[in-house]
C-alpha cells in the first residue's frame, strides 16, 4: 500500500472517531452557545473532507488520471473506483466550504449534515482500503 495514502486512511479514521467524541452531547444550543466546541466541530470538519479529497487525489495519481480543479470534482472523479459512495459524500464539500469561508455566520446545519454522513463517510473509506490493498 502507498506510505501516503496509508497515513491519510489512519488520519481519516481517527478525524472520524475524534469528531464523533465532540459531537457527543452537543446539541444547536451547546453549539451556538460554546465557541470552542464550535472552533473544534468545524475544523474537524475541515480536516475530515480535505482528507477525503486527498485520497481521491492519490488515487486518481494511482491510476494516472487528471486530478479536477474542485474538491468536489477530485471525489466525483473516483466514481470508477469507489463506485455510487462519491455521490454521497462529494456534496460534503459545499459544508466545508461553509465551514471555512463564512466564519462570521454560525451555521449548525453543516455539522449535522456532516455527522448523518458518518456512515457514508467510513463507507468510502473502507473502499479506498480495499482499492488501495489491491
Amino acid at each position: 500500500m502507498n506510505n501516503r495514502i496509508e497515513k491519510l486512511l489512519t488520519f481519516l479514521d481517527e478525524v472520524i472517531a475524534y469528531f464523533i467524541h465532540k459531537i457527543e452531547d452537543v446539541d444547536r444550543d451547546r453549539y451556538f452557545a460554546d465557541r470552542d466546541i464550535r472552533n473544534i466541530l468545524d475544523k474537524t470538519i475541515n480536516d475530515i473532507i480535505l482528507c477525503i479529497v486527498d485520497i481521491s487525489e492519490e488515487i486518481l495519481k494511482r491510476n494516472k488520471r487528471n486530478i479536477p480543479e474542485t474538491y468536489k470534482d477530485t471525489i466525483l472523479a473516483c466514481h470508477e473506483f469507489l463506485g455510487d459512495t462519491v455521490l454521497k459524500i462529494a456534496p460534503l464539500t459545499k459544508h466545508r466550504n461553509d465551514a471555512i469561508h463564512q466564519y462570521l455566520k454560525i451555521n449548525w446545519q453543516n455539522i449535522f449534515t456532516v455527522k448523518s454522513k458518518i456512515s457514508d463517510i467510513k463507507e468510502f473509506e473502507e473502499k479506498a482500503k480495499k482499492l488501495i490493498s489491491k
